[in-house]
């Protein structure tokens, strides 16, 4: 259990701090997109394994400031949100190039960390240290099908988009059990958000209360599911 306890912050969105963040993120996503596909395939599995163990280590060194700093806790540290699920898919995929796990982060990550980095919640604090791990995370989640694309050459398949969808549902199942155990809010499940995102119903609405939010997420999701395919089905055809 943590020994103290760390008030979620937000990064206020079209602030100075949210657009030098952003734009930061955009321009390095870019530059890796570009200075890879330029390299021969010797340099480039060197760079993709090197992506990886920066994954793996970004994980591994939070975890272990966050222990430090005494505000581990399994209410809120395991990695059962969203986006740490699909960060270790990220590695999965950089190390394998598995076709279900570029889709997965193609059609249920890479849209979950553009919301979370248009409205930035910052779970274990707002300093800086936190700051720039929100961004490296939630931009890795962008950069790794995009990767899958434009490096690797990959490309969804024409049941994707609802297989994720499905895939998903599974991973529902299984964090709201956790959150069950542990008495946790993982993938916020449990309750909404403090994040100031459109999708998360404020006041009196039917819809803010638990579980009808959860519905909001879900058609949610599903709409950019069937856009993101509707896009690589034009792309394809």
């Amino acid at each position: 259990l943590s020994k103290k306890m760390i008030p979620h912050e937000v990064i206020m969105p079209f602030s100075l701090e949210w657009w030098t963040y952003n734009i930061i993120t955009i321009l390095i996503i870019t530059f890796l997109l570009k200075y890879s596909r330029k390299l021969s395939e010797k340099y480039k599995f060197i760079l993709t394994r090197s992506l990886a163990i920066i994954f793996i280590a970004e994980f591994f060194v939070m975890d272990w400031v966050h222990m430090y700093q005494g505000i581990w806790s399994v209410n809120e540290s395991l990695p059962l949100h969203l986006c740490s699920i699909m960060w270790f898919l990220s590695i999965y995929l950089f190390l394998s190039k598995k076709q279900w796990a570029f889709e997965m982060l193609l059609f249920i990550g890479m849209p979950g960390a553009v919301h979370s980095l248009l409205t930035p919640e910052l779970t274990h604090g707002g300093d800086l240290l936190h700051k720039v791990d929100f961004f490296i995370a939630h931009g890795g989640l962008v950069l790794a099908p995009l990767y899958g694309v434009f490096v690797f050459g990959m490309w969804p398949n024409k049941n994707a988009w609802w297989k994720s969808f499905l895939q998903l549902q599974m991973i529902v199942v299984f964090v709201f059990a956790a959150n069950y155990i542990f008495n946790s809010n993982y993938m916020y499940l449990s309750y909404p958000p403090i994040a100031n995102n459109p999708l998360i119903p404020k006041g009196d609405s039917f819809f803010a209360e638990w579980p009808y939010y959860i519905l909001i997420f879900e058609m949610a999701i599903l709409a950019h599911v069937i856009l993101i395919n509707l896009f690589f089905l034009k792309k394809r055809n």
